[in-house]
């Protein structure tokens, strides 16, 4: 656990972690007993770490079942995609307003695409993938952020988190070469922003999340009706 960190921080923290790399699987039941034992803390902060997760979405508090984790069709998941990418088409032009109020933004923004093209490689493993997913959250946040609305980071942030646990199962299942060339995307990304290039950069947004729509359509064309199929079929595969 962090230093700074409340004991509840530190659940919900190593939850939502779990959760969204598939350690907890869609649609399992999450035991507060268990999971107090497995983090060596009480059942108090695991109880409203569960009620965090339940109102952010990620998991389903259920009758007589208890909170199991979430489970999405992939319907929701390209609904949840398709809200991303509304998000992040209005957040452009507000973006590039604040650009040269906001000089750190970018400088992390190209922290982490540099992250990214770092950790691709042959040999990626899942704890590159979930590294991977983070920095991907991270550097499209800063990115809303920049817009300048703090409700409309705070409705993104929520849709990420409820897709996030995908977010780890489609960069797995890419070819590495398409990861290599969407992690330059976010370098291409940085320079539109840096150039004030409105035009570009409402082409460049769509086109960036064209894999994560294409990786859906590949899941429904393979049968899986949900997120549990999904990772079954998927752990099975490995």
């Amino acid at each position: 656990m962090k230093h700074d960190e409340s004991l509840l921080d530190y659940a919900y923290r190593e939850m939502r972690m779990r959760i969204q790399n598939g350690t907890y699987s869609p649609a399992s039941k999450l035991s507060t007993q268990e999971i107090s034992d497995t983090l060596g803390i009480s059942r108090t902060p695991v109880v409203s770490a569960l009620n965090r997760l339940v109102a952010e979405g990620l998991a389903v508090a259920l009758p007589r079942r208890g909170v199991v984790v979430a489970d999405f069709t992939p319907q929701q998941l390209r609904e949840i995609t398709e809200v991303r990418q509304m998000f992040e088409l209005y957040a452009v032009k507000h973006a590039i307003k604040n650009v040269d109020y906001c000089p750190w933004v970018l400088d992390e923004m190209q922290e982490i695409a540099d992250e990214l093209l770092e950790i691709s490689s042959d040999e990626m493993t899942l704890s590159d993938f979930n590294k991977a997913t983070e920095l991907e959250i991270r550097f499209h946040t800063l990115f809303v952020q920049l817009s300048g609305n703090s409700q409309l980071t705070k409705l993104y942030v929520n849709n990420w988190n409820i897709g996030s646990m995908f977010q780890v199962f489609m960069l797995s299942k890419v070819p590495l070469s398409k990861h290599k060339f969407s992690f330059q995307e976010h370098i291409e990304i940085i320079e539109l922003l840096r150039e004030k290039d409105e035009k570009a950069l409402n082409e460049l947004i769509p086109k960036h999340l064209g894999s994560v729509f294409n990786t859906i359509e590949w899941i429904m064309r393979n049968g899986a009706r949900d997120m549990q199929g999904l990772f079954r079929n998927f752990h099975l595969a490995e």
